[in-house]
């Protein structure tokens, strides 16, 4: 974490006097009609709102009110908001925005994304990383950023926070890299959720046969957009740094460019900040070489994706189709179409594009219920592995002696990590853990950099298993187990070690009796073989004994120890 700073926007208001003095003494072209592009009456309004009405103070307020850090990835520097959940339970998820939007886009799903109003509905971990060249994430110095080195980049990011398990969501050129993040790291993204799928016609004729009317109405709209609006593309993927120039030396002609694709249903304030957060840190000409980039790139992945994907599409927006989508992404297990139009939005608007902004309780809803059948695909194992999650957050004293009676706590610790890390080699095929979890060291600098990659590795391998799945491998003597059994015997050392944990570093247990009863079966079918190396022999049963005590007498541990 040394490589990750802390970061306040503060801009020099030397900067916002230049700025004004500019937009002041602006020329002006002459008015032509909306056929010829952004009109004249369009971007005086907007000037106007910059110059009179917009705050960028007030703005950077609500931005510092978020924790921001910078970090070195790949030779250039990265930005990024980093809010985490009170909830233990939140999934790690990294959002990715587009041109010429920005960070500014996903201010208004922090809250409800974080901190979800019900207790049943998911939470999340958000890193909003400003992408290379855009906004305090540039300019860059360097080339190739285009989606699949900032794909590498995202990977990166997330490993150097702590998140071995976590999912990717993104809009516009984030639809392109949050899928990317996927293929590079299948092991460490649970599910890759998106506003578009820019997948489009091969060329072969038998596509084309047999569509539907929607998805002919939308290869229509695609059609017209390629015709009407898509030089801004053309110049960016061909000669980006010739129009840099008007982009580094007028707000106006930066204000016009980029409102091109800023449609006039929204509201001003969120165009300006978005525009502001490019003239301001310099990035208008830098921002645009990603289609360059992207047009260049020699890098071509063969084959589909296939980690877990979800699309969220808006009427007004791109209308992917899933007969071509479905070439390019081979796991798609979500696919829903809003529309938030007023029904006066004109094709140029393209209504919903932001929608995170303009429509946040929609996406918001489509993400949790995106993420909430892919996180815990297993929900025995994920309570199990939480259970171990909450004894590790509250050890102070890891030499203390355990109910394991020739190991202390950090010992049992790199037992659990690495049994877990076991099953899931057994199904992957995978390497395993690097040391013996039956002689563990006791040598332990970070506990949670040690724990997570081995609980990230256990969950994503039982995310790939069926539960019809008749012989799921595991390293236990019995061999190969049904899928119910192979997840209770993975769940069930992972909660018991919580206990050892707990009880010997004088936590209040994290095993629950609803835990315990779930795993009571699974011990009882699976124990005899594992006595006299993983447990003791059986306890005689008390009157008294609950659910916790009879699985813990069962696995020959005494619900009484203490140190």
């Amino acid at each position: 974490m040394t490589d990750v700073r802390p970061f306040r926007a503060e801009i020099p208001q030397s900067a916002l006097a230049d700025l004004e003095g500019r937009l002041r003494r602006a020329l002006w072209p002459d008015d032509l009609p909306a056929e010829y592009g952004v009109t004249n009456e369009r971007v005086r309004a907007l000037a106007e709102h910059w110059l009179e009405k917009f705050d960028w103070r007030a703005f950077e307020a609500r931005l510092n009110a978020y924790p921001q850090f910078v970090t070195k990835i790949d030779g250039e520097t990265i930005h990024f908001l980093h809010v985490r959940s009170s909830r233990v339970d939140a999934t790690p998820l990294v959002l990715t925005h587009g041109w010429p939007g920005s960070i500014v886009e996903y201010l208004d799903v922090i809250g409800p994304l974080t901190e979800p109003e019900s207790a049943a509905e998911p939470a999340f971990h958000l890193v909003i990383p400003s992408l290379p060249g855009f906004g305090f994430s540039g300019p860059t110095r360097s080339a190739g950023w285009g989606k699949y080195r900032t794909a590498a980049a995202w990977a990166e990011l997330m490993s150097r926070l702590g998140y071995e398990s976590y999912g990717t969501a993104g809009n516009d050129a984030g639809s392109m890299i949050s899928p990317e993040i996927g293929r590079l790291a299948p092991e460490k993204v649970v599910g890759v959720h998106v506003t578009q799928l820019f997948s489009f016609p091969s060329g072969d004729p038998a596509e084309m046969a047999g569509l539907s009317e929607a998805d002919q109405a939308a290869l229509a709209h695609l059609q017209w957009f390629y015709e009407n609006m898509f030089s801004f593309n053309t110049l960016h993927s061909q000669q980006p740094h010739t129009l840099a120039f008007a982009l580094a030396d007028s707000p106006l002609g930066l204000l016009a460019w980029n409102a091109q694709l800023f449609g006039e249903h929204l509201d001003a304030d969120f165009v300006i900040a978005n525009v502001a957060l490019y003239w301001l840190t310099g990035t208008g000409g830098s921002s645009i070489r990603f289609y360059y980039e992207d047009a260049h790139t020699t890098s071509h992945p063969e084959g589909p994706t296939t980690v877990p994907t979800g699309l969220a599409m808006f009427a007004g927006d791109f209308q992917s189709i899933r007969r071509f989508a479905e070439r390019d992404h081979a796991n798609i297990v979500s696919w829903n179409a809003y529309d938030v139009s007023t029904g006066s939005d004109g094709p140029r608007d393209a209504a919903g594009h932001y929608a995170a902004h303009e429509a946040p309780e929609v996406l918001v809803a489509d993400i949790r219920r995106f993420f909430a059948g892919l996180t815990r695909p297993w929900p025995l194992l994920a309570a199990a592995h939480e259970a171990l999650r909450t004894a590790v957050a509250g050890v102070t004293d890891w030499s203390l002696p355990t109910p394991c009676a020739a190991w202390n706590v950090a010992q049992v610790l790199q037992h659990a990590g690495g049994d877990q890390q076991g099953y899931a080699a057994f199904i992957t095929g995978e390497p395993g853990p690097d040391f013996d979890p039956f002689s563990p060291s006791g040598e332990l600098e970070d506990a949670t950099a040690f724990l997570e990659p081995k609980l990230a590795a256990s969950a994503a391998a039982f995310a790939t298993v069926s539960p019809e799945a008749t012989a799921v491998p595991t390293p236990l003597p019995q061999g190969a187990l049904p899928a119910q059994a192979a997840v209770a015997a993975a769940a069930l050392d992972a909660a018991v070690h919580a206990w050892d944990i707990a009880v010997a570093t004088g936590q209040r247990s994290p095993l629950t009796a609803e835990l315990a009863e779930a795993l009571l079966p699974a011990a009882k079918e699976l124990a005899e073989p594992l006595r006299g190396f993983a447990y003791g022999p059986a306890l005689a049963a008390s009157a008294a004994d609950d659910a916790v005590s009879t699985l813990l007498r069962h696995l020959g541990r005494d619900p009484q120890w203490t140190v």
